[in-house]
């Protein structure tokens, strides 16, 4: 029987029941994100595990006009737009797989694209975030979403109540199961999440309330002069929340300034936000559907394995989805949640693809610091 969560940020982003309760580690073992204590390393079919090449020696490498080349980047606290951010400044165009946890140590493949000849710095952001050249792709080498297979995680954890053996014994156990696969929340943000809110509003063409969502609603998880921003912005005070927004919340800044400068919340997004984000804004809202819709399967049919047995991939919601089969789940979840807005929802910038509903741990091991 499906047991509901009771976490606030689960509901918040869809996620509404556990998938193995039975697992469930509870009080004894504690776990904090951070760099030093979880590490994440990106799989992608026929590239194998991004990882740092095991010569680390300083290097300058330079990405021909009109070249392509793959590499790994590997980021200690910064998000993966952190660092795409970074590198269209310097001119190049980026693609990549999948978004890794900005609280993490994470390493993931990119391709560098390059309109001109540039230098690919070994430096990015102050050095939180490292680059490793591995060789030239042709024009042909495709970056497409079915190619992540995953990722590879180093987590620390504390033993807080019994013994190491008992807690790796449960440890054990987790990993004999399939797992529902909804999409975490750095997809929508542990701070704030309201990535899927904001893209909602853009899909509906309400670019004031995609600012305000962007600029406002101050969280108690963010640092203190965040908050104040977040706050003067709801005030009305746009230049004290200039002012107060911290350097590192670039997105932010250069939205205000675009709307101090512009006084149009539409031309103040398109104008200070890349389209690569806002087309993550706008996953960001088919993924909480997804996982609406995926939670609506788990419900109904009781277990993993039947998820698994009867729906083995699913759509990403969009309102031409069909209503048929599986995808009637889907279909289902964008016309309740847009109610009447559904016929008149942007779809240019949604993804369409299908997306595996389950997935299990491979290659677990545990081992005593």
């Amino acid at each position: 029987m499906p047991v509901r969560s009771n976490n606030p940020l689960d509901l918040a982003v869809g996620m509404l029941y556990y998938s193995r309760p039975d697992v469930f580690l509870g009080t004894s073992a504690r776990a904090t994100l951070s760099p030093s204590t979880f590490k994440v390393f990106e799989r992608v079919y026929g590239l194998g595990i991004a990882k740092p090449p095991g010569d680390r020696g300083d290097y300058a490498y330079n990405c021909l006009s009109g070249s392509r080349v793959l590499v790994v980047v590997c980021k200690r606290g910064v998000s993966t737009f952190d660092v795409t951010e970074e590198l269209s400044n310097l001119g190049f165009r980026i693609s990549f797989w999948g978004l890794k946890d900005a609280g993490a140590y994470s390493c993931q493949f990119m391709v560098l694209n390059c309109p001109t000849s540039l230098t690919i710095p070994r430096y990015l952001l102050e050095g939180a975030a490292e680059l490793f050249p591995l060789r030239e792709v042709g024009l042909d080498f495709r970056v497409g979403r079915h190619q992540l297979a995953g990722n590879l995680f180093e987590v620390l954890m504390e033993v807080a109540e019994g013994s190491a053996e008992e807690l790796s014994a449960r440890i054990a156990k987790s990993g004999e199961s399939l797992y529902l696969n909804y999409f975490g929340y750095q997809r929508f943000g542990y701070a704030r999440p309201v990535n899927h809110l904001i893209g909602r509003a853009i899909v509906l063409g309400d670019c004031e309330s995609a600012l305000h969502l962007l600029l406002g609603k101050p969280s108690a998880l963010e640092s203190p002069e965040a908050q104040v921003a977040r706050r003067l912005f709801e005030e009305g005070d746009y230049r004290g929340a200039l002012e107060k927004f911290p350097r590192s919340l670039r997105l932010e800044r250069r939205v205000l300034k675009e709307y101090l400068r512009l006084g149009n919340p539409r031309k103040a997004l398109l104008r200070s936000v890349p389209p690569s984000l806002l087309r993550f804004l706008v996953e960001a809202y088919q993924s909480y559907l997804f996982n609406l819709a995926l939670s609506r399967i788990f419900e109904e049919l009781g277990d993993v394995e039947g998820v698994s047995r009867n729906c083995e991939l699913l759509d990403l919601p969009r309102p031409s989805t069909p209503t048929s089969g599986c995808s009637g789940y889907s279909a289902e979840v964008i016309a309740e949640d847009l109610g009447e807005g559904v016929g008149k929802a942007d779809s240019s910038l949604m993804s369409a693809y299908a997306r595996e509903t389950t997935f299990a741990v491979e290659n677990r091991s545990t081992e005593s610091v």
